[in-house]
């Protein structure tokens, strides 16, 4: 199972260039980074599509899913290519035996990321510093928000390109350049292009690549402040080599983004659906819980209600987690958790607190009483029980996920103890 410490370096996907026979009669060719997906076991082939779904569409979101359009791009000149036996992909089993199946998860995924209404450029410096890598990690968590992303490689822009992408962009992303070196020239007129052809109503985010001899990052904002472009996020600084809890907090400043671009178009969806089923939707009554995890360096917690039992044996239950909550990243398959129950009575101090918006890269647990499970995740010390879990699948619902876990082991506190229950007006909105 593929544990993401940090996102892999960004190759951007190219179309296949190098054709062979295979025994079957049709053609076969490497794909690069595309199809990938970080998973191995004793098949050389995709026989088992069941064991391979989770860690392919995991793989695409964080990689691909930046790269939509050139994806489908990269898809078009495949199919100029006729029937396709194999595709010999860079990581993972070799395509063959769902090779349709998991080719149109492709295309379906990048169509639906390729046409949102809202995009955002992100522009990095391959080869400097973890530029790539971070650049990635951003794209990633404006992409779980439905906000189309565009990436481009300053050292290799072209002005007319750049001035097409910023001009179709809600936002721009943008790296901190080399002050010096080789390539320095070429990057700095890149983003001076990027700057001519901004505009007043775009929002910026900036971060630093810890490369070394970066362009300072408050100098290269002002300009576009100055400009009339709003601020995204905070600035991200990179003093030392890029950890987990620096990705994260990449990951987690895109998402934040993300749902900055898409609050106007949610809330017009909201007012235009059916009072009365809303209603009667929001009468369907939920408990309360938070849901606490760990990996490595980096800890999430969210208040959930969408919670259910799902199966005895195992014993077994299910949550929904929306796309956009950044615990939905340590909520993998193989991830490990723990759901607190809240006790009737006693969770306002507990609901309040987990219902504030953090900033990126903020600690959920400050000024909370906790302990760790065996897990390592957060136990909450003042919830009725907790459970701990691991997450065995997960199914994709519109804006949410449906994950199934099983539960390994647990405890009430209080055995005299009621579940906190939550009772909605509406059901179009939490």
């Amino acid at each position: 199972m593929y544990t993401q410490v940090e996102p892999p370096p960004l190759t951007p996907l190219r179309p296949p260039d190098t054709l062979r026979e295979s025994q079957g009669g049709g053609p076969e060719f490497p794909s690069c980074d595309a199809f990938g997906m970080h998973y191995c076991n004793d098949f050389t082939f995709d026989e088992d599509l069941k064991a391979i779904e989770p860690d392919y569409r995991f793989y695409y979101e964080c990689l691909m899913a930046p790269n939509a359009r050139s994806v489908l791009n990269a898809m078009k000149r495949m199919d100029k290519l006729g029937e396709i036996t194999t595709i010999a992909t860079g990581h993972g089993p070799l395509l063959r035996h769902n090779l349709v199946e998991l080719t149109e998860r492709y295309r379906k995924w990048s169509s639906a990321k390729a046409n949102a209404e809202a995009r955002a450029a992100v522009f990095y410096v391959s080869d400097y510093g973890y530029s790539d890598r971070l650049s990635q990690a951003i794209a990633h968590g404006i992409t779980k928000t439905g906000v189309a992303v565009d990436m481009m490689d300053l050292k290799n822009a072209d002005p007319q390109e750049v001035n097409e992408l910023v001009s179709h962009a809600t936002a721009l992303i943008i790296a901190t350049p080399p002050a010096s070196g080789t390539f320095a020239t070429q990057v700095q007129a890149a983003v001076s292009t990027i700057l001519a052809a901004a505009k007043d109503k775009q929002v910026v985010g900036m971060f630093e690549c810890y490369g070394g001899d970066d362009e300072p990052v408050d100098t290269l904002l002002t300009k576009f402040l100055d400009l009339g472009l709003r601020k995204g996020f905070n600035s991200i600084r990179v003093k030392d080599t890029p950890n987990e809890a620096i990705y994260q907090l990449c990951e987690e400043s895109g998402t934040d983004l993300g749902q900055k671009l898409t609050l106007k178009s949610k809330n017009k969806k909201l007012k235009s659906l059916d009072a009365e089923m809303e209603k009667a939707l929001g009468r369907i009554s939920s408990g309360l819980y938070i849901l606490t995890a760990q990996k490595g360096n980096v800890t999430g917690a969210m208040l959930a209600s969408w919670v259910s039992q799902a199966s005895f044996e195992p014993l077994g239950f299910t949550v929904a987690v929306a796309k956009d909550r950044a615990i939905e990243s340590l909520m993998q398959v193989g991830d490990r958790f723990v759901l607190n129950i809240l006790e009737e009575g006693k969770y306002a101090p507990l609901m309040k607190h987990f219902l504030k918006r953090f900033p990126p890269g903020a600690d959920r647990f400050e000024g909370v009483k906790t302990y760790s499970a065996e897990n390592d995740s957060p136990i909450l010390a003042d919830s009725l029980a907790y459970l701990e879990c691991e997450v065995a699948s997960r199914m994709e619902c519109s804006d949410h996920w449906i994950v199934y876990s099983t539960v390994s082991t647990g405890k009430v506190s209080n055995p005299d103890g009621m579940t906190a229950v939550h009772h909605r007006k509406v059901g179009n909105y939490y």
